[in-house]
């Protein structure tokens, strides 16, 4: 997945997250009744009353009455800047004034935005995790079992190490000829260790 699809994704998540919490809900005895509806298709904002159902019904934007009349509202190219705010759906005939419920809208759109609901989200998040988990365990058994099958190191005897194995009871070897051993009753420059007098 390329980085602006997921930046689209994470975008219309963040979207609908935010138009779940401005939902509406007017009780109305045992009924629940939700005055507005919204809807994102691509650039395309569909904005629907169900208050006023069965009557002719005027729209209005921020104080302005708008042209469409129905019972939705299409807000076509929809621009986050010019057509956010307050919208306000009322019968024709009375006043914007009564209208007890007022929607305001601010939407981001994108032509080639996808929806996603909860469940798919956090199914995408919890396999992502479990696979990342399983390819750790998988590449800690194979490290493990590839340190098993691997043969310990052993420093040969012109390194200065002692052979490991068989010969454990071999003595130390000789000392090399070419460095001097430090006589006692020397007293070279480096014949012993700087003694500080403090």
């Amino acid at each position: 997945m390329q980085s602006g699809t997921r930046w689209r994704v994470l975008g219309l998540c963040l979207l609908s997250i935010g138009v779940w919490g401005q939902d509406g809900y007017e009780e109305m005895g045992s009924i629940t009744q939700t005055p507005y509806k919204v809807s994102i298709s691509g650039t395309t904002v569909i904005l629907t009353c169900s208050q006023h159902l069965g009557s002719e019904i005027q729209w209005q934007h921020n104080g302005k009455n708008k042209e469409d009349s129905g019972d939705h509202l299409f807000l076509r190219e929809f621009s986050e800047m010019e057509q956010s705010g307050y919208y306000v759906c009322y019968p024709r005939g009375s006043n914007a004034e009564d209208a007890s419920h007022h929607l305001y809208l601010k939407a981001r759109v994108c032509e080639n935005c996808m929806e996603m609901d909860v469940t798919a989200v956090a199914t995408i998040v919890i396999v992502d995790i479990c696979i990342t988990m399983g390819l750790l365990l998988l590449v800690y058994c194979w490290s493990k079992n590839r340190k098993a099958k691997a043969k310990p190191v052993t420093r040969g005897a012109g390194a200065g190490g002692r052979q490991r194995g068989q010969n454990k009871e071999r003595p130390p070897p000789v000392p090399n000829p070419d460095y001097e051993p430090i006589r006692k009753g020397q007293r070279d420059l480096y014949s012993g260790l700087n003694q500080r007098h403090i």
